[in-house]
């Protein structure tokens, strides 16, 4: 009969039993390889297909603690590239600074008292009742004064029919006294460009012309750049024989003049005296006036050619580009030349001063 092992050998045996399992466990277990995996291939775990990827695809995992997160990487084989070492470099030279340039400044805009410059002259139109087409010839005055550029004129022997044709063909301008001055008063014209100049003053005065009362027309006008005003006369003096009423017209013309110098402001006097001499040197001597010619009260003929037509200022007044112009159209529509110049005017008195 065979015999049961006893107690304490079975013990034995069982622990012997148990750590060999343990060592054999220990060594088929299978080891953890590291294999690199590109990010997005797929990769065959236990027979499931599983795409590696860099991302957490749970939410889990988001909401984890970053310690819980590193460890969860880890043990997934995933794990953050690290950064490339900083390297310090040598700093280059020193960035160029850059002149900052001024601001340029603005001339300042013209202020009163400053001098103004434009063109002036003085047309005899030649009446309708002097010769036919006198519409006609009066649209060629108006083309020249817009082709000829000039911004202020006087004229003489206008009738009704060319008025209205002077203002109709010359648009932005100002041309007075039209008929406030009466039938008579139409001769005398004082025209001027409205963006140039703005009417502040008028007035007249009579003389004889041709046996006739006449008014003989002066408007105040102010530079609309710097406020600067000044005078303008437009007369026409009695023509041929008739001396003593050319006489007795310029002796109220120059008390007129002497009258608006004395309010400060220059005066300028434009039109046709009928006299080639003697009318420009009386009156230089009386009033200090000067011809746009050259002439002075010391030398008061002037350059030539000489002309009836008359273009003289007082008062801060200065002439230049005298020009006697018999040009197209003006022949043409006239028997006088257009005599035209630069002016540049200097106010003495500004408004307020």
């Amino acid at each position: 009969m065979r015999r049961r092992p006893t107690a304490p050998v079975v013990l034995v045996v069982a622990v012997l039993l148990t750590g060999l399992a343990v060592v054999a466990g220990l060594g088929l277990a299978p080891r953890e390889v590291q294999v690199p995996i590109a990010v997005g291939a797929p990769v065959e775990v236990a027979g499931a297909q599983v795409s590696a990827r860099g991302e957490r695809v749970s939410r889990e995992a988001d909401r984890a603690p970053a310690a819980s997160r590193s460890r969860t990487e880890a043990v997934s084989g995933l794990v953050a590239p690290e950064p490339p070492p900083y390297r310090l470099q040598r700093a280059g030279a020193p960035l160029r600074r850059v002149p900052v340039r001024p601001v340029r400044q603005v001339p300042p805009g013209p202020v009163p008292g400053d001098p103004f410059t434009f063109q002036v002259g003085t047309l005899n139109v030649q009446g309708s009742q002097h010769r036919a087409n006198g519409t006609g010839r009066a649209a060629m005055h108006a083309s020249t004064i817009l082709g000829r550029g000039v911004d202020l004129v006087g004229f003489q022997e206008v009738q009704d029919d060319q008025l209205a044709v002077l203002r109709s063909r010359l648009p932005g301008w100002t041309i007075w006294p039209g008929q406030s001055l009466g039938n008579q008063g139409v001769r005398l014209q004082i025209g001027w460009r409205d963006d140039l100049f703005e009417l502040v003053d008028t007035g007249s005065i009579i003389t004889t012309f041709d046996h006739q009362s006449r008014p003989i027309p002066y408007v105040l006008l102010r530079d609309r750049a710097t406020t600067g005003e000044f005078w303008v006369i437009d007369l026409h003096n009695s023509p041929r024989d008739q001396e003593a009423d050319r006489d007795a017209a310029t002796g109220a013309q120059i008390a007129l003049v002497e009258r608006l110098k004395a309010t400060g402001k220059p005066v300028l006097l434009m039109g046709d005296t009928n006299e080639k001499t003697e009318f420009g040197c009386r009156v230089s001597a009386a009033t200090g006036m000067i011809g746009s010619n050259g002439a002075t009260p010391t030398s008061c003929v002037g350059a030539g050619p000489i002309k009836i037509d008359k273009i003289m200022g007082v008062g801060g007044v200065a002439f230049s580009g005298h020009v006697v112009d018999y040009g197209a159209p003006v022949r043409a529509a006239t028997d006088h030349a257009f005599v035209r110049a630069t002016v540049t005017v200097t106010p003495m008195v500004t408004p307020g001063g």
